[in-house]
């Protein structure tokens, strides 16, 4: 679990430097941790159990622990992030795998791989996928956090421009 506090600008700019030096670059997947959930929903159900339950003692004391649990839950939604799910790049090899997610590896080698800078599924967010021109499911390998900044924007651009090249795939998509 870590802290997922304001810009990813330094995180960005460490990946272009490994991608740039390094043969192994590993992309942490920023999702949020599974414990706002938790604490939002066992707050509800605390809620509905003091509303519904008659006679309750200290009724009114659960309905405001409930609400802390339900404020606490969506605080640490921006705040929390899981550690350990990333994609492992291996840049010699042209081989890529999932790390601390289910999937396995793919080999990047051949004609017909492209790596994309595409808008993310957050709001002002970009994502970079790898696709095959045969189809199948895009990789996902690395998206930025929602309302990112122009600047975060530009060094994930720049990581797709640096993993492309140094992996021999067509670079596609956005250009920042």
């Amino acid at each position: 679990m870590r802290l997922g506090f304001g810009s990813q600008k330094s995180l960005l700019r460490r990946l272009n430097e490994e991608a740039e030096q390094l043969d192994c670059v590993v992309l942490p997947l920023l999702e949020p941790h599974p414990l706002p959930l938790v604490l939002g929903l066992l707050g509800t159900a605390l809620g509905l159990i003091s509303v519904q339950v008659e006679g309750l003692p200290f009724a009114t004391e659960l309905g405001w622990l409930s609400l802390a649990l339900v404020m606490a839950g969506m605080l640490l939604v921006a705040v929390l992030q899981r550690s350990g799910v990333a994609w492992r790049i291996d840049l010699k090899d042209a081989r890529i795998e999932p790390v601390g997610q289910a999937g396995g590896p793919a080999v990047l080698k051949g004609p017909g791989w492209m790596l994309l800078c595409v808008p993310g599924t957050k709001r002002r967010s970009l994502a970079l996928e790898f696709r095959h021109e045969d189809g199948g499911r895009p990789l996902r390998v690395f998206q930025t956090r929602g309302n990112a900044r122009p600047r975060e924007h530009q060094l994930t651009s720049q990581l797709a421009d640096v993993l492309a090249r140094r992996l021999g795939v067509e670079r596609a998509g956005l250009s920042l």
